[in-house]
């Protein structure tokens, strides 16, 4: 058996002394034909040692990087096709799997980074199936043999374009490299124009896209690769996965390129390894991709704690405290209460102690308030000293019980010792919503409530006196 791998396209011819002549080429379509991806192969009979063998390669738009020739049993033959057969299937079966994971989640996230990518790995799939003769066998896409030069520079200008554009979203390279802003737009631009010539009708235009697409993997792979570094050098976490998955494919890709310049035509290893590489960057950079998702949700469920959380006593703002109000006035179907509690003589501690005591008697408070309080209760800072708790479920007789434990609780503590001043109270205002009551008119009740304890002496608690507390159910 003959073996040629990597013979490009074309139809080639052979020779052989007492032998029919044969012919073959990869986008032959005809199922009867030998060879697996990548790889004529010739049957030879009765060849003699001294027999001369001549083939003839018909000239073509695409040729392959670095044909290699090989005589080898039909049984020798068998296990490398079948071997390189599964290789194959097994990387553009990541390929497709790692696209179709990167467009399902760019449209579920609405994140271009993942659109990129799954544009990316689909084309660089294509372009791969193309140049190994997998397209051709076993897939028989009639649609690619009817032009596969032409499918290979479009695929292989929308993965560079792709690749670009993913990367520059993806590092973030106009954040740590803001002067390179223009850069990656223009080489992604070159590999558009690659594809623009290869889909024109004109032959002198699909004959540039063509002699251009060598040169410009040549000029663009080097110089993202440098951008990445510099990112990366600036503290770009992303440009680091990049540089991880993608510096290997771009290495292999600018070598195989170099091959059509008559450079390196003894490595005929570089399109197994540039398939292996390619299935190990779709890894690497999914991942990442997992990485920077779960990143950018953790700093929004930061953002959005830090939104609803006083930053000194850790519970909720005011602004949060209203939204959970109204949305328990909304939906509760029981009782609910309100108490607003209020630090007594808070001022007294400030212009006495300074600022620093004061914020550590809140804290203290807020310490001492949850432990006599549900896991369902809310507790939140309303403004200055005066605090908020938030009970569903509770009636007003009920929320009185609750809010003497908490007199008693701060009393027991004692918040503040100092020579001259005696521990810290508070004074509590309680009110339970009524039916077709508005927050605003709910929230007045309360505090109208608190500023009665206060008014009476303090360290007490004082119930709406426009309503009578209920008695508990049962």
């Amino acid at each position: 058996m003959l073996a040629i791998d990597q013979p490009g396209l074309g139809v080639v011819r052979l020779y052989a002394a007492d032998q029919a002549p044969q012919q073959q080429a990869l986008e032959n379509l005809d199922r009867g034909v030998l060879h697996p991806p990548g790889q004529l192969v010739f049957r030879l009979e009765n060849l003699r040692g001294d027999a001369p063998l001549w083939l003839f390669f018909q000239a073509n738009a695409w040729l392959g990087s670095s044909m290699h020739f090989a005589l080898r049993s039909p049984q020798a033959w068998a296990v490398q096709a079948n071997g390189w057969l599964a290789f194959v299937t097994s990387v553009l079966t990541v390929l497709s799997v790692m696209s179709l994971m990167g467009l399902w989640f760019g449209l579920l996230l609405r994140d271009r980074a993942y659109l990129f990518y799954a544009v990316y790995v689909l084309a660089y799939a294509l372009l791969s199936a193309v140049s190994t003769g997998y397209a051709f066998h076993p897939l028989e896409l009639g649609w690619v043999a009817d032009d596969p030069a032409m499918v290979a520079r479009v695929a292989g200008g929308m993965a560079g374009a792709a690749s670009i554009l993913f990367a520059t979203r993806f590092a973030d390279l106009p954040r740590y490299l803001p002067w390179s802003r223009h850069i990656p737009q223009g080489l992604a631009g070159l590999f558009l124009g690659i594809v623009l010539l290869s889909l024109v009708p004109w032959t002198a235009a699909r004959a540039l896209g063509g002699w251009l697409q060598n040169p410009v993997v040549v000029l663009a792979g080097p110089s993202v690769l440098t951008l990445l570094v510099l990112a990366w050098l600036r503290g770009s976490r992303y440009a680091g996965f990049f540089l991880l998955g993608w510096s290997p494919l771009v290495i292999l890709t600018v070598c195989d390129s170099l091959q059509s310049f008559n450079l390196l035509q003894s490595w005929t290893w570089l399109q197994r390894a540039s398939l292996a590489a390619a299935a190990f960057e779709a890894l690497v950079l999914i991942a990442g991709l997992a990485d920077r998702t779960l990143a950018a949700r953790r700093d929004h469920r930061q953002a959005l704690h830090r939104a609803e959380v006083d930053a000194l006593t850790g519970t909720y703002n005011r602004g949060a405290l209203l939204r959970r109000l109204q949305n328990m006035l909304e939906t509760e179907t029981g009782p609910l209460s309100v108490l607003f509690v209020d630090l007594d003589h808070f001022k007294r501690l400030n212009d006495h102690a300074g600022h620093q005591a004061g914020d550590q008697a809140l804290v203290a408070l807020v310490r001492t308030l949850r432990l006599e309080l549900r896991e369902h209760d809310v507790l939140g800072r309303y403004g200055g000293e005066e605090f908020m708790v938030l009970l569903p479920g509770q009636s007003l007789s009920q929320a009185l019980g609750v809010a003497e434990r908490l007199l008693e609780a701060v009393r027991n503590r004692r918040l503040a010792i100092s020579a001259d001043l005696p521990g810290l109270t508070i004074s509590i205002g309680a009110a339970e919503a009524q039916m077709g009551e508005s927050m605003p008119q709910l929230l007045k009740r309360a505090d109208q409530a608190m500023y009665a304890a206060k008014h009476n002496g303090r360290d007490q608690v004082q119930a709406d006196p426009r309503l009578p507390a209920r008695a508990p159910a049962g």
